[in-house]
């Protein structure tokens, strides 16, 4: 979401843009932060697929894959 933000501080703008560029983020990710972490936000938890764990969709599905394969390249 595109938000013009008035009235800051010239020196706090600077200091920031600085900051955001040493940690290698967007000014919008610094202030989305920054407001998150004075609002009290849970933080959001980065999460790795191999988080993921795999679901058992019944034997009836387990060679579905290839059956789509053969539909679609053969």
């Amino acid at each position: 979401m595109d938000t013009t933000i008035r009235n800051i501080d010239p020196f706090v703008y600077k200091k920031l843009k600085t900051k955001a560029a040493q940690e290698g983020i967007s000014i919008g990710e610094a202030v989305t932060k920054a407001i998150s972490e004075w609002l009290g936000l849970p933080k959001k938890k980065k999460r790795s697929i191999i988080e993921i764990k795999p679901e058992h969709f019944g034997y009836q599905y387990r060679n579905l894959s290839e059956e789509i394969d053969e539909v679609l390249y053969q």
